[in-house]
């Protein structure tokens, strides 16, 4: 029985002690990263307007490469591929961002994959654009 809750006590410590990356939109990422005016909805002008994507994981994002994945959803749930962006980063970096323009409104779905290797979904996350 002790060594039971030995390893339930070592796998609880190991799992909280791992960081998730998360992905954030916001209107801009500030220098020192501090993503401003954080949301999952955003009003644009019918000419386009700018969101940024953030990635963050305090303990760095571990990736060289990542691919931001952009998909539509379609009124009966589906996901339409809209496109791609591709960033290189650094393991160690806490924190990055990519500046996106939008002319359509509707709910995006963004996958972020690790592109440096073998790929692997990081993170996701939905953002909903309306027109003025």
């Amino acid at each position: 029985m002790k060594k039971i809750l030995a390893i339930v006590f070592i796998l609880a410590f190991t799992f909280s002690g791992s960081a998730q990356t998360i992905l954030s939109f916001c209107v801009e990422v500030e220098k020192n990263g501090i993503c401003q005016n954080k949301s999952a909805e955003f009003t644009i002008s019918k000419d386009g307007g700018t969101i940024s994507f953030q990635l963050w994981n305090d303990h760095g994002i571990g990736a060289r490469k990542v691919a931001y994945r952009i998909y539509k959803l379609e009124d009966n749930g589906t996901e339409t591929y809209s496109g791609t962006i591709e960033q290189q980063t650094e393991k160690n970096w806490t924190y990055a961002w990519q500046d996106v323009v939008f002319y359509d409104e509707g709910t995006y779905k963004v996958k972020v994959f690790d592109t440096s290797g073998e790929e692997s979904l990081l993170c996701s996350g939905f953002v909903t654009i309306f027109n003025q």
